[in-house]
């Protein structure tokens, strides 16, 4: 008998959880210029509606994202992030401009590497960092953020390197190793969880970038060095990168000084949309505004 309750009782609660499991998750279903969206309601309209406007906003539809966020400022009437969703997204509809990426600097000298002491390179041959001459630190928002410089051509460079230091550990965080192309252009390193340990948030560390020239000694290498941080951005920063595009996205960065965000975005635009006139000028516009010289505007990225 105590088998046969026990049997009854689990198919009870198999029961009552596939009600409340079917309960619980209704399709809601939108209509908006004969577009249909399916979303299973696991979370609440709010949720669902501030995702869906995120979405869309992100694609430049912000007339759509538009009616998404107020739905979820219905659905949660005074909802601060709804209410500055809904002001952003309205800006981008009425704003009669391109996005403005001239990033503000007040130093207009560029930093470059040092002699080195073997002679194996001319100090022209040295690479340039693409980073703004008056910040000491590289903000970005990302753990495994990426690094661009120009190099020129170099035919003996033996090896590309890019060490990120955790000064408060003594240690190496990250180490990228690359072959040289052999022709001039700008490089982008990217670190990834295969290269190292990701940055972790309000802590700065130290990067140095290497043209190697012969691996067995590292004293001829041309090096450069500087320090980057991760800074996680706050509540109102995320809606306003959640509720905007690429090109926007880009713009809004450049505000908050993440020039490694802006860079790297723009960077993937460019790659994207390689024919893209709009892009090409909002890389020269970005370049210049940090003062770099005209050879590493006019680069290819490798």
């Amino acid at each position: 008998m105590k088998q046969v309750f026990s049997l009854k009782s689990l198919f009870t609660i198999l029961l009552l959880s596939s009600l409340v499991s079917a309960t619980n998750s209704k399709v809601l279903a939108v209509g908006i210029d004969n577009s249909i969206y399916l979303v299973a309601q696991a979370n609440s309209a709010y949720d669902q509606y501030m995702q869906l406007g995120y979405a869309e906003a992100q694609k430049r539809n912000y007339q759509k994202a538009l009616s998404f966020f107020k739905q979820a400022e219905q659905a949660r009437s005074g909802d601060t992030y709804a209410t500055r969703a809904i002001s952003n997204v309205t800006d981008y509809i009425n704003r009669n401009r391109p996005p403005s990426l001239a990033f503000n600097v007040g130093n207009p000298s560029r930093r470059r590497a040092a002699a080195t002491r073997g002679g194996c390179f001319k100090q022209e041959q040295s690479p340039i960092p693409l980073i703004p001459s008056d910040q000491e630190t590289l903000q970005t928002t990302a753990e495994y953020p990426s690094l661009f410089f120009y190099v020129p051509q170099i035919q003996q460079a033996k090896g590309l390197e890019l060490v990120i230091r955790d000064d408060s550990k003594f240690g190496t965080l990250q180490k990228v190793s690359l072959n040289p192309s052999g022709k001039a252009g700008i490089v982008r390193v990217n670190l990834t969880s295969k290269t190292g340990k990701p940055l972790e948030p309000n802590k700065q560390y130290t990067w140095g970038f290497s043209v190697i020239c012969n691996f067995q000694n590292r004293d001829n290498d041309l090096s450069l060095q500087g320090s980057v941080k991760r800074v996680l951005p706050d509540q109102n920063l995320t809606v306003d990168l959640k509720t905007a595009a690429p090109e926007e996205r880009i713009e809004i960065y450049v505000k908050n000084k993440y020039w490694e965000d802006a860079l790297r975005t723009l960077a993937d635009l460019r790659l994207q949309n390689s024919n893209d006139t709009d892009v090409k000028k909002y890389w020269e516009e970005l370049l210049q505004s940090v003062k770099l010289e005209q050879v590493v505007i006019n680069a290819s990225l490798l």
